[in-house]
């Protein structure tokens, strides 16, 4: 294993165990675990794909009957206070990451400017 390989499998651990991470993954487990939220999730992408494929075949009235069902749906989901806490918990996680990317980015950099 490289050193390189190491660094990434320590990162890899340290980011697991952050409870940020943690947070998240439990939440979208408990999303997993209810099968009328995924179906709504289902439902709400395809008519979301409805209104695309209407506008392409210039189906106007369709499409706006899709784009309609498909907010209705998301505004009943928005409501949820599972989903409400799945969306604060992947920006805590998403934020951490961004964060993570940016330093190693930075630093990196840093790194390959002072070789020169």
């Amino acid at each position: 294993m490289t050193l390189f390989e190491e660094k990434l499998k320590i990162l890899k651990t340290l980011l697991q165990e952050d409870e940020n991470i943690q947070a998240y993954q439990a939440i979208e487990e408990k999303i997993r675990q209810v099968p009328e939220l995924t179906q709504m999730v289902h439902d709400m992408k395809a008519y979301q794909q409805d209104a695309v494929l209407f506008q392409k075949i210039e189906k106007p009235q369709a499409q706006k009957q899709a784009d309609q069902n498909a907010k209705q749906m998301s505004e009943v989901l928005n409501e949820l206070p599972i989903v409400q806490d799945y969306r604060s918990k992947m920006q805590d996680a998403s934020d951490l990451l961004q964060y993570v990317t940016k330093t190693l980015e930075e630093r990196i950099n840093e790194e390959l400017n002072n070789d020169k």
